[in-house]
C-alpha cells in the first residue's frame, strides 16, 4: 500500500468517524423535536415512531406559559451582555495600551479570580444582595452577571488588543485623538471579531444560568426561562411530556439563533492570534 493510499485511508476513516460524532450528537435533539410534536399516548405505545397526527397544541401550551419568562430572559441577558462587552473591551484596552504604576499586578489579581469556584461566592453574594435590597428584581442579576463576566472577557479583550498594530495608536496620538477616540475608532472596529466571541460566550453562560436565578428571584412572573423550564410540570398541573419537550425546543431556539448569525466572528475571535 503505497503512501497516497494510506492518506485516502486515513481521510476517509477521519470523514467516517466525525459523521458517526455528529449523528450522535444530533440524534438527541431530533428525538427532541419529534417528542414534542407527540401526545402522552403516542410517546409510551410507540416511543421512536413519527408522530402521528402531529400535535401542534404542545407549542400553544408551552409558548403560553413561557412567554413572559423568556420576555423577561430576553430583556436581562441583553443588557447583562452589552454591559459585559462594553466594560470588558474597556478594562482590555487600558491593560493592553496604557501604562500605569502596578498593571501587570492588577491583572494577574484579575486573573487570579478565575481560580475561585463560583459556587463559592453563592452565599456571600445572595447576602450582598439582600444587604442592597435588590433581590427579586433584575439588578439582582445584572450586577453579579456583569461583574462575573468580567475576567475572561479583560482577558480575551486584552490579548487581542495587545495584537493590534501600535503604529496606529502612535499616528492617531500624534494627530491629537485622546484615548476614548482612540479606542472607539480604532480599537473597537478592529476587535469585532473577539468582542463578538465574548457577547456570545457571556450570553449562552447567562441564559443557561439556573443555580442564581433560582436563589435570587422569587417571582415567577420576573424570572428566568432557565428556571421557568425545570418547574413546566407543576406549572401544567400534570405530566404532559409533549407540551414539557416543546417547552424545551421553545427554550433552545434564541440560543441557536445567536450562534448561527454570531458564528462567524466567534470562530474568528477564537483562533486570532493563533498563527502568532
Amino acid at each position: 500500500m503505497n503512501s497516497k493510499m494510506k492518506e485516502n485511508l486515513k481521510q476517509t476513516s477521519l470523514v467516517i468517524g466525525i459523521i458517526l460524532l455528529l449523528t450522535l450528537t444530533f440524534i438527541p435533539i431530533f428525538l427532541m423535536i419529534i417528542l414534542s410534536f407527540k401526545s402522552n399516548i403516542q410517546i409510551y405505545t410507540d416511543f421512536w415512531a413519527l408522530p402521528w397526527p402531529i400535535q401542534w397544541g404542545n407549542y400553544d401550551i408551552a409558548v403560553g406559559l413561557l412567554m413572559r419568562n423568556m420576555i423577561n430572559t430576553i430583556i436581562v441577558v441583553t443588557v447583562a451582555t452589552l454591559g459585559t462587552v462594553i466594560l470588558a473591551s474597556l478594562s482590555g484596552y487600558t491593560f493592553a495600551r496604557l501604562d500605569f504604576p502596578g498593571k501587570n499586578a492588577l491583572f494577574m489579581m484579575i486573573l487570579l479570580l478565575m481560580m475561585v469556584p463560583s459556587i463559592l461566592t453563592l452565599t456571600p453574594l445572595y447576602k450582598l444582595i439582600q444587604e442592597l435590597g435588590i433581590n427579586n428584581t433584575w439588578w439582582a442579576l445584572l450586577l453579579p452577571w456583569m461583574s462575573g463576566g468580567q475576567v475572561m472577557g479583560i482577558l480575551l479583550c486584552r490579548t487581542f488588543m495587545q495584537q493590534q498594530p501600535k503604529s496606529l495608536f502612535e499616528a492617531a496620538r500624534i494627530d491629537g485623538a485622546e484615548e476614548f477616540q482612540a479606542y472607539f475608532s480604532i480599537a473597537i472596529p478592529l476587535a469585532k471579531p473577539i468582542l463578538t466571541t465574548v457577547g456570545i460566550m457571556t450570553m449562552v453562560g447567562f441564559y443557561n444560568d439556573f443555580i442564581w436565578p433560582l436563589i435570587s428571584i422569587d417571582s415567577n412572573s420576573k424570572q428566568m426561562i432557565s428556571v421557568a423550564i425545570r418547574v413546566f410540570q407543576s406549572a401544567t398541573g400534570n405530566i404532559d411530556i409533549g407540551s414539557m419537550v416543546a417547552g424545551f425546543v421553545f427554550a433552545t431556539i434564541p440560543l441557536l439563533l445567536m450562534f448561527a448569525m454570531g458564528s462567524r466572528f466567534f470562530i474568528e475571535g477564537l483562533t486570532a492570534g493563533a498563527v502568532k
